[in-house]
């Protein structure tokens, strides 16, 4: 299970699209705290750099002690991270509020292991994963990854959601059935017999036709 990550957030009374440019342009990200016992929702900016460092991670499952301008410290995890379409760079932060003792929703990055053991991928086959998997979780059991081990799998094998062994207070919320990592046969290894009785047939014409030409010259 990560670190919990420390952050301070700034005062920030203003809003609009006027306002958050200048913001950004003096180095914040614009943020919001929001939660079932945060009434009002709280404003603020967070420094930019700092931002990016934690998003340039799992940030998904990372939980956050984020210091807010009145002294409180609330723990947070990142809900949503909205970015410019162009250059990435954050441009606007909702974090949620976490209650000790309350289960939430929350997605985790899949981590896959064991490629370079799986005789279905030395065979040729290719691997298909998911990213990530919805669980439900206490606060304090959000584990960084869901780490999912294909070293046993040959092509045509499947690991599914029913499969993972999750750790303590963590439920998926994905149907059980649901694929998590395959390894399938690659369309190269498929296309490769085609091919080859392409050549040979190729091969055969070529014979006839040179057989044929003699014949017409024998003639």
């Amino acid at each position: 299970m990560a670190d919990i990550v420390t952050i301070v957030m700034e005062s920030r009374t203003k809003s609009g699209k006027r306002e958050n440019g200048r913001i950004r342009r003096a180095g914040y990200v614009p943020c919001v705290i929001y939660g079932p016992e945060i009434s009002p929702n709280i404003i603020g900016k967070v420094n930019m750099r700092e931002i990016e460092r934690i998003l340039a991670g799992r940030w998904e499952s990372t939980r956050l002690n984020v210091k807010l301008p009145d002294g409180r410290e609330e723990l947070c995890i990142i809900r949503e991270a909205q970015r410019h379409p162009l250059n990435d760079m954050p441009l606007h932060i909702d974090f949620l509020h976490l209650v000790r003792g309350r289960k939430i929703n929350v997605n985790i990055p899949v981590e896959v292991t064991g490629r370079e053991n799986s005789q279905g991928i030395k065979d040729g086959g290719v691997l298909e994963a998911i990213h990530e998997l919805e669980v439900e979780t206490l606060p304090m059991s959000i584990p960084d990854v869901i780490s999912v081990d294909v070293s046993g799998l040959n092509v045509g094998d499947a690991i599914h959601v029913k499969d993972l062994a999750l750790p303590e207070n963590v439920t998926a919320l994905a149907d059980p059935d649901e694929v998590v990592a395959i390894v399938v046969t690659s369309r190269g290894v498929e296309d490769a017999a085609p091919e080859e009785e392409a050549t040979a047939a190729a091969d055969v014409e070529v014979v006839a036709k040179g057989k044929a030409a003699k014949e017409e010259e024998s003639e």
